[in-house]
């Protein structure tokens, strides 16, 4: 607080306020007060000023009363927690080896069909599913399953609220050096992004066994705020 009170006092020292002006200390919880610039000075009139600081993530502001309420109102809109999805991912083994007469494959439920009428393979086998919930700009690691691993960054889309971007998709299997150290060697690398609500369909990175191939059922939802 007297780190604050210090540095309204050495603005007001360094330019005296005019009749009309008040200061004002705006607080940043969520935002970064280096980022704020660009959306405080195209509000400010032309005898208006702002002072950054990034320590306390504040910002203070010198500018008549009818301006520090329309920079109040831009930064509570600004200054909020980032959104939180929900991200659901199915690893399946596809395989085109033949079925038993009279046997047929069992479809992976809610995207089977679609995926034998899109591609050539007779069967498709759950070998994992992962579900996380994580907040916009963060990096995701995991196991999926005991063979495989997953990475990516959930980044939500100012311009389309309704899809969420899945940057840098890695599935690596998990797999033993000659020192016997755990290594993951990359299957699948891709950004995805999806429509919330709705599954999308990933593959297929070759398996261990040339008739199979690997395929990731994407899916995200964006969780509502308490």
């Amino acid at each position: 607080m007297g780190r604050a009170a210090f540095a309204v006092l050495a603005l007001a020292a360094g330019s005296a306020l005019a009749a009309d002006q008040e200061l004002r200390v705006y607080q940043l919880h969520f935002r970064q007060a280096r980022d704020a610039a660009v959306l405080v000075e195209p509000l400010l009139s032309p005898g208006g000023s702002v002072l950054l600081q990034p320590s306390l993530n504040s910002i203070t502001v010198r500018d008549n009363p009818q301006v520090l309420r329309r920079v109040a109102d831009a930064l509570a809109s600004w200054d909020v927690a980032p959104a939180s999805y929900r991200v659901r991912v199915r690893v399946l083994l596809a395989s085109t080896e033949a079925q038993p007469p009279g046997k047929p494959a069992p479809l992976i439920s809610g995207i089977g069909a679609e995926l034998k009428e899109l591609f050539h393979f007779t069967s498709y086998q759950e070998v994992a599913t992962v579900q996380v919930t994580a907040s916009d700009g963060s990096a995701v690691e995991m196991a999926a399953g005991e063979r495989y691993h997953l990475g990516f960054t959930v980044r939500g889309l100012s311009q389309d609220p309704e899809r969420v971007q899945l940057a840098q998709l890695q599935l690596a299997r998990r797999d033993r050096s000659s020192e016997n150290a755990e290594v993951l060697r990359p299957l699948m690398r891709a950004t995805v992004t999806l429509l919330l609500k709705q599954p999308s369909v990933l593959g297929g990175a070759r398996a261990e066994n040339a008739n199979q191939a690997l395929f990731l059922v994407l899916w995200a939802e964006r969780e509502e705020k308490q």
